[in-house]
């Protein structure tokens, strides 16, 4: 069995970052809003993980709050994500809903979780 320390990621994040622009519950009402685009690929970088990695799109929201399940991955903690794009534009799907720290990039949007 897997032992997971639940304070890890958090502790990570305050060393290495300054400012936190998303929270589990706001991933989780991006994720919910843009799930409407289908199936795809994102492109997330994680605060653990020096390179950005493409993964399917979207993912599972059906396990504990403070967590997404990866096909490729498994269950990853949301706060573990430093950013992701997609390769759309997120501002007309996620403005509705609420202020979201979204950054244009030539292929799309990215949603920006840190700030150093």
């Amino acid at each position: 069995m897997t032992v997971h320390d639940a304070t890890k990621m958090g502790k990570l994040a305050r060393e290495r970052f300054s400012v936190a622009l998303m929270s589990d519950t706001k991933w989780r009402k991006l994720f919910g809003a843009v799930e409407q685009l289908g199936r795809g690929h994102m492109i997330v970088k994680f605060i653990d993980v020096d390179e950005p990695r493409q993964m399917r799109f979207p993912p599972s929201l059906a396990c504990p709050k403070a967590f997404m399940d990866m096909i490729e991955f498994g269950p990853v903690e949301l706060r573990a994500i430093e950013w992701l794009e997609l390769p759309i534009d997120l501002a007309p799907i996620v403005d509705p809903i609420g202020e979201f720290p979204l950054e244009p990039t030539g292929v799309g949007t990215r949603v920006i979780g840190y700030q150093p």
